[in-house]
């Protein structure tokens, strides 16, 4: 039986507030765009994103505890939940617009233990053992700093033999790329408050944080890789 249960405190107004145990660390915010982002995201990429989300998804359907940060509207997760007839899944988000989204998207019937936790990932207590994460186009919204302290802490949560799954943008080589990620870019910054203003690899922070870099996929000329991480641990690293 599908259990449901969204970690947060609910105040008279109605409006969703952090648990006290977890602290916000960002600013940006995704309810204004979260109703129509999935129409704006097929009208400047078409299906390609959701092709980028879809390319190791025999992997997460092998997994027994998947971690999912930053799930968005859950477009992948009605897909996963379709898919996957067993384990559990913890979706991490903030944006309690895009929760509500999300929920609408899975069927409460599926035979499948899903819990959704609404805070800033960087300062919540989510559990730990998962054996797969999964970001999709999530850390693109972090500077460099903050995508080592995101990517650590997946390393301290994962068991020895973890998978990790990233899906992102990455900094754009052409004329053309450099001036859509520039748009992207100003556009969420105004509209969401991202924290950084341009994009960044995660690659050289996921290298330094113990995982280790086992297959890329490259889509949209390669401004967008779609990566299979493994944990190998730092002290491997450093053998």
């Amino acid at each position: 039986m599908l259990a449901w249960k969204i970690v947060t405190v609910i105040s008279v107004n109605m409006e969703i507030a952090d648990k006290p145990d977890c602290m916000s660390g960002t600013t940006a915010e995704f309810d204004l765009v979260a109703p129509f982002y999935p129409g704006l995201e097929r009208l400047v990429f078409g299906t390609r994103l959701d092709d980028a989300r879809q390319t190791f998804l025999s992997t997460i359907l092998k997994a027994n505890q998947v971690l999912s940060v930053g799930e968005g509207n859950g477009r992948f997760l009605k897909l996963l939940n379709t898919r996957k007839f067993a384990g559990r899944i913890r979706v991490v988000e903030k944006s309690s617009m895009m929760i509500r989204l999300a929920k609408n998207h899975v069927d409460p019937l599926e035979k499948l233990d899903l819990e959704f936790v609404q805070n800033d990932f960087r300062g919540c207590q989510v559990g730990n053992g998962f054996d797969c994460v999964i970001t999709h186009f999530f850390l693109d919204l972090f500077n460099p700093p903050a995508q080592l302290a995101v990517i650590e802490k997946f390393a301290e949560l994962t068991d020895e033999k973890a998978t990790w799954i990233n899906v992102d943008f990455i900094p754009a080589r052409t004329w053309r790329g450099r001036m859509l990620m520039w748009s992207q870019y100003s556009f969420f910054r105004a509209v969401s408050r991202i924290e950084t203003k341009s994009c960044s690899d995660e690659l050289p922070a996921a290298l330094q944080s113990g995982w280790s870099l086992i297959e890329a996929v490259p889509y949209l000329g390669g401004l967008v890789v779609a990566r299979r991480y493994q944990k190998t641990g730092a002290e491997k690293l450093n053998s």
